[in-house]
């Protein structure tokens, strides 16, 4: 008989067979299924991040060019009629375009949805062809809120005037999916008048 190998058979003990358990599977399985669902939950969050900051990013430039477009026109040229004329093509060319600040003693309304296609830029703000959705009461629109810069009115001989206009630029958009929200961006510029009096 061979003592060495049997004391070995005894020292060592079986070595497991190679698996897995029923309770590590199905507690693996529970954790993959939360995890699925976690990234799942968050995957629409994060599209509607990604396409707010885009329609953001959108928003914002198109305010800026315009207020780079009333600072290039000039004080003197705000007024609605102005506006539309001269191959400046800021404003939409409506026949209610208000016609006053010329002098900034006035405040005015004006919208360029038309003149800088406004929809374009937006997701839903257009049809298939690409042209306008008019049919669309939530399309993409910009405006232009003009008024005078109170803390520059200067009077004298009895006439108030104002050295400085105020120049409001917004941009609305409509939120997309179920959740289909008014998202405005604007921007504020002080017009002055040269040479100030």
């Amino acid at each position: 008989m061979n003592f060495k190998n049997l004391k070995q058979q005894y020292t060592h003990p079986r070595r497991r067979q190679a698996g897995f358990t029923f309770p590590e599977v199905f507690l693996s399985m529970v954790v993959l299924t939360a995890m699925l669902m976690l990234v799942g939950a968050m995957v629409p969050l994060m599209v509607r991040s990604v396409r707010y900051a885009s329609d953001f990013n959108q928003a914002q430039s198109l305010a800026m060019h315009k207020v780079a477009q009333l600072q290039e026109a000039g004080y003197e040229n705000i007024e609605g009629i102005r506006l539309n004329q001269n191959a400046l093509d800021i404003i939409d060319g409506t026949n209610n375009a208000p016609q006053d600040n010329v002098n900034g003693d006035k405040s005015a309304t004006l919208e360029f949805t038309v003149t800088d296609n406004v929809w374009r830029y937006f997701p839903g703000g257009t049809t298939s062809s690409g042209a306008q959705d008019t049919g669309n009461p939530t399309r993409p629109r910009g405006y232009i809120f003009i008024s005078p810069y109170t803390p520059s009115a200067l009077t004298s001989g009895g006439v108030t005037r104002y050295n400085l206009i105020q120049a409001t630029v917004v941009v609305q958009w409509w939120g997309w999916g179920s959740r289909n929200q008014m998202h405005n961006y604007s921007t504020t510029a002080l017009l002055s008048r040269t040479p100030v009096e």
